[in-house]
């Protein structure tokens, strides 16, 4: 576990860097990290983006309502939202609608050009419900 916090405060860690925060030479820390990319418990390395320095400082809340929930309106819908830049990212949901979508956009504007050339014209959606966000107060990875 020690190792995963490391990584995740700091991604781009040599194998050096973590091994002396837990306590283990270079050559087992690479072998760790090998095993736990190998099973699956990382799926990968990102970075994180400051959307407002690339002109997306506006963060949208969209739930969407399907016409219908069956695997393949749902498989259309995700298929599509895939190919949507704007959308940061996109949950299916249980409860009052289907999907939670965050969308990142560069002002009012820039949200109505995405809520109707594309969000509204994904297959299958009956609803779009949008919430504006006023500022981000806790943004982080979940801590283990």
């Amino acid at each position: 576990m020690e190792i995963i916090r490391a990584l995740q405060r700091k991604g781009r860690a040599t194998n050096e860097e973590i091994g002396d925060l837990v306590g283990l030479s270079p050559s087992a820390t690479s072998r760790r990290i090998h095993s736990l990319e190998s099973r699956g418990v990382i799926l990968g390395y990102q970075a994180m983006i400051d959307h407002g320095v690339l002109g997306a400082s506006v963060t949208v809340f969209v739930r969407v309502t399907l016409e219908r929930q069956s695997a393949t309106a749902l498989q259309s819908f995700e298929s599509a939202i895939r190919r949507c830049n704007s959308v940061a990212s996109c949950h299916l949901m249980a409860g009052d609608y289907d999907y939670m979508l965050q969308v990142k956009v560069a002002d009012m504007g820039d949200y109505e050009r995405v809520h109707q050339q594309e969000l509204s014209r994904f297959p299958g959606v009956r609803r779009l419900e949008s919430n504006f966000a006023v500022r981000e107060v806790v943004g982080r990875e979940i801590k283990i």
